[in-house]
């Protein structure tokens, strides 16, 4: 009887304890609850286009009323929610136009070498070392981050190099901006790539002056090259990795994202990337500019407003400027950075990666069926072939209403932006390059190229609409951050303000990551501010970046969003996460 009385409370032990475990499973999985109605009271609400408000009423997923908190409680049913923003600031949620989601995912898991942690080429190299040492689980070594403009005595590896660091295994190094890669033997042997390998459009494999690959693969289609013949991960883990992405955008703020081409090693990541944008419980709406090669053959664009839309194709002018890809007009400054550490000869203007006619012929086949066409320029050389190319194409076949974009614009004159705008087209400014590169600019480029670099004043001054991006994961996600460099123009190291008269103000900024952005990827009427009739797409912020102090702008934080007037879960341990992790599992076994 003792033994059977033992037995039974054992029993209950387990069962308790199992139901302990699936009540706190069951806890993490749980999404936040939906409010058919939310009444938002108690600090600023930021509308963007009609200035600051006291309160806010959703229904349906549609903001209903916006005005006095009298006015707007008035409205308000019984069963509303009463949402007290406790002095923090509700804004329309923020909207990222160019990142690039899988990569980012994929690169966060990478042997990480980037100057954020990294101070100095011995560092470097001691990462690299130890990461090679390491069993990693398909073969390969893959590191993300090399930048010798952060890293001050960040010189190329050899192949002689790499090869020390690992004669056997592959090892493949990702610069910072993703322009440049460099490659032991083991990886080319791998990748079939060698002395006689040709060099793909709008790419290269370096070689020497005795035709010997040096290791460095330079620009996106090369370095894609190389990377389509890295063993895939664990069937379903890139989606759950790029699900998880997904949340951090959420955390930090978005509801928008934009990927400017899906460059990763995924297999089929088209259909991946709708299927995770699909999801209803999402936790951002993404849509995407394809590569050629991702976009159908016929037809034409989709709606903007479709879960994982191809709204546009995307192409490279030039590379990095960091990189000596910046397809400038006077050849880069002469310095230790770029002769000693860059390796860029005196006198050295990068190539363009398409030459007039080959682009112009690319460019037409996606102007006429619709699509809008995002085009990578840094360089004023880059920008100038890019706006010949624009003007011939519409002028034999006019399309006013597509507004076709210019990506980065580090070095974009006035003239240029002027062509722009009579063109009818639309810039995308990575004015991150301030925060983490200002300080390195002059020996780059030089005082006077400096002293008009990433020109987003100029722009919006021309008449431009413009916005804001981040490139991620070129830097990290921080949309206070950006926020930040387009209004003080300050390094974050400190020193002289980058172009200061180029600074815009608080409110040009907000809308360049909000409405002007929205307008940027054809969803102006659904997104981007806070008024009657479109989606409540929301975003409190710790602060109001309109008044804040302006030493705290970069470290303002999103405490939540919501899509459509759905609280959004950002948090890993979701119910979609748990799902794919599962997939991941079982094909493990």
């Amino acid at each position: 009887m003792a033994r059977k009385q033992t037995s039974f409370k054992w029993l209950k032990i387990g069962l308790l304890g199992l139901l302990a475990v699936v009540g706190i499973w069951q806890f993490w999985l749980t999404p936040p609850a939906y409010h058919n109605e939310i009444l938002f009271t108690g600090g600023d609400i930021v509308t963007v286009t009609q200035g600051t408000k006291e309160a806010m009423l959703v229904r349906d997923g549609r903001i209903v009323a916006i005005g006095t908190k009298a006015e707007v409680t008035a409205l308000a049913s019984g069963d509303a929610q009463q949402y007290d923003l406790e002095g923090k600031a509700l804004l329309p949620g923020l909207i990222e136009p160019h990142t690039h989601p899988i990569a980012t995912a994929q690169f966060g898991a990478a042997v990480d070498i980037s100057g954020f942690t990294h101070s100095n080429r011995a560092e470097v190299m001691q990462t690299l070392k130890e990461a090679a040492e390491q069993w990693s689980p398909n073969g390969w070594t893959i590191a993300f981050g090399w930048d010798p403009v952060m890293v001050d005595d960040l010189e190329p590896p050899t192949l002689a190099e790499l090869d020390a660091l690992s004669a056997e295994k592959p090892l493949v190094i990702l610069t910072q901006m993703m322009h440049d890669a460099y490659a032991n033997s083991a990886a080319l042997k791998a990748a079939a790539i060698g002395p006689n390998t040709p060099n793909p459009v709008g790419g290269e494999f370096v070689r020497d002056a005795d035709g010997k690959l040096t290791g460095t693969v330079r620009e996106v289609n090369a370095i894609g090259q190389l990377f389509s013949h890295v063993p895939p991960p664990p069937a379903g883990s890139i989606e759950l990795i790029t699900n998880m992405q997904f949340g951090a955008y959420a955390r930090a703020g978005f509801t928008t994202i934009a990927a400017a081409g899906l460059v990763s090693t995924a297999h089929d990541q088209v259909t991946m990337y709708k299927r995770l944008a699909a999801h209803p419980d999402a936790p951002v709406q993404a849509i995407m500019y394809g590569l050629p090669n991702q976009l159908p053959a016929q037809g034409g664009p989709q709606a903007a407003t479709e879960p994982g839309a191809i709204i546009g194709v995307k192409f490279w002018m030039d590379g990095s400027p960091y990189a000596g890809g910046a397809a400038t007009d006077e050849p880069y400054t002469v310095s230790d950075l770029t002769v000693q550490r860059l390796h860029l000869p005196p006198g050295h203007i990068a190539p363009l990666n398409y030459d007039a006619m080959s682009f112009q012929q690319a460019f037409e086949t996606y102007h006429r069926r619709g699509y809008q066409v995002a085009v990578h320029v840094q360089g004023e050389r880059a920008v100038e072939q890019t706006l010949d190319v624009v003007s011939t194409v519409q002028a034999a076949y006019p399309n006013p209403g597509l507004h076709h974009r210019m990506e980065h614009n580090a070095l974009i004159t006035s003239g240029q932006l002027a062509r722009a705008k009579t063109l009818g087209m639309t810039t995308s400014f990575f004015v991150d390059h301030v925060t983490f590169y200002g300080h390195r600019l002059p020996e780059i480029f030089g005082p006077e190229r400096t002293a008009h670099y990433m020109p987003v004043k100029a722009a919006i001054d021309a008449g431009l609409r413009v916005s804001l991006h981040a490139d991620n994961p070129a830097t990290p996600i921080g949309p206070m951050r950006t926020f930040a460099a387009a209004v003080t123009r300050q390094p974050h190291r400190g020193g002289p303000k980058v172009a200061p008269d180029q600074a815009i103000t608080r409110l040009e900024a907000l809308r360049a990551m909000t409405i002007d952005a929205a307008w940027q990827l054809g969803l102006a009427e659904e997104r981007g501010s806070l008024e009657v009739g479109k989606a409540a797409d929301l975003v409190i912020l710790s602060a109001n970046p309109l008044t804040a102090p302006e030493e705290s702008l970069a470290t303002i934080t999103a405490e939540a969003t919501w899509i459509s007037g759905r609280r959004i879960d950002s948090r890993k341990t979701t119910a979609a996460n748990a799902a794919l992790l599962w997939e991941v599992t079982k094909g493990l076994f």
